[in-house]
């Protein structure tokens, strides 16, 4: 069978690249096309993955709504070429319009209530739209539910080998306490009005942390003059090694806090936009906490600092959360396979 892979973020490179790998080694053709979005295209040259360049995806509705038609032109003659048999990504938008058109069917996947825009522009064409369980909205006939998380497809047990490399790289010692805060750029569509951390609390929280161990600052935007001493610059690739030998998280960002958690790490996510997969992780595994009051950020963060059975008592949650789970990339071989 003919896979296509349509990436349109970096976090889309994890999620099909060990599918990519374990259905190419059982005989299937895959191919990737994908967007020229931050990381994507130096994300799938440092695994290796042979991929078509879509381009940039614009910055302006206008320009969006523009690029989006070019897109699925480039995607329909690309598919004209290689006729793939299935094309299958996370809010595949494209792929659910070029495979309405050619006949293909298109599989997508899809774990952001909020993202009603998006939705609104696949729903219609696609065949299949998977979903985790915690997914609170209805999608209707099309939608197909399933016990786990997107991240799931790299950061499982079964496909994730943390490297102990990475603590070397950081200029870590084997045991020392080390921390990684998250910062985004909100500049994405469902970042509009929306708020973290306050610069305030930023300085509070590097002042205490800094009395506790090294730490680390991945930010989607250049770091204020003050912060630049602690910016992370190992390639993208190690960013979940780091996450698994870290302390604890602070996230402004919805993914790398979901990702920490599911790593067992002890995670706050701070952010005003909720989630359902982040509720899911508080509400039911009490993996991460998702705290808007600036003030509660920093009794949280000292709260979990005094904590004596940190590391012990998150293992145990998150080996008590992976049981309930299935291995997303599992899953997708399994639907390919039919």
């Amino acid at each position: 069978m003919k896979v296509l892979f349509d990436v349109n973020h970096a976090g889309h490179v994890h999620f099909v690249r060990n599918a990519y790998r374990q259905l190419t080694d059982k005989g299937h053709t895959c191919f990737i096309t994908a967007s020229d979005k931050p990381l994507v295209y130096q994300l799938l040259k440092e695994y290796d993955l042979p991929y078509f360049p879509m381009g940039h995806i614009g910055k302006s509705l206008l320009a969006k709504l523009f690029k989006l038609l070019l897109h699925d032109l480039r995607l329909f003659l690309y598919c004209l070429k290689h006729k793939p048999d299935v094309i299958l990504g996370i809010v595949a938008i494209r792929g659910s319009h070029v495979g309405w058109l050619l006949r293909i069917k298109s599989i997508v996947f899809t774990d952001t209530e909020h993202a009603a825009k998006q939705i609104a522009l696949f729903k219609p064409f696609t065949n299949e739209i998977h979903t985790p369980n915690w997914f609170t909205k209805d999608l209707g006939p099309k939608q197909v539910k399933y016990s786990g998380f997107h991240e799931l497809a790299y950061l499982h047990p079964n496909n994730f080998n943390p490297r102990q490399e990475v603590l070397s790289l950081l200029g870590v010692e084997d045991g020392a306490k080390y921390f990684i805060l998250r910062f985004v750029a909100w500049d994405a569509t469902h970042d509009k009005n929306q708020f973290g951390i306050s610069l305030k609390t930023k300085r509070a929280i590097i002042d205490i942390l800094s009395k506790q161990g090294k730490i680390f600052i991945s930010s989607e935007y250049e770091l204020e003059e003050e912060f630049k001493q602690y910016n992370y610059d190992l390639p993208t690739a190690y960013l979940h090694d780091a996450l698994f030998y870290s302390t604890i998280v602070i996230s402004e960002g919805a993914t790398t806090a979901c990702e920490a958690a599911i790593l067992g790490i002890p995670t706050l996510y701070i952010n005003s936009l909720h989630l359902g997969y982040i509720t899911y992780l508080e509400r039911d595994h009490d993996l991460l906490y998702h705290i808007l009051d600036q003030e509660a950020i920093i009794t949280k963060l000292e709260e979990l600092l005094d904590h004596s059975t940190l590391k012990l008592d998150w293992e145990n949650k998150k080996n008590h959360f992976i049981k309930d789970q299935l291995d997303t990339t599992a899953y997708i071989v399994d639907i390919i396979n039919g």
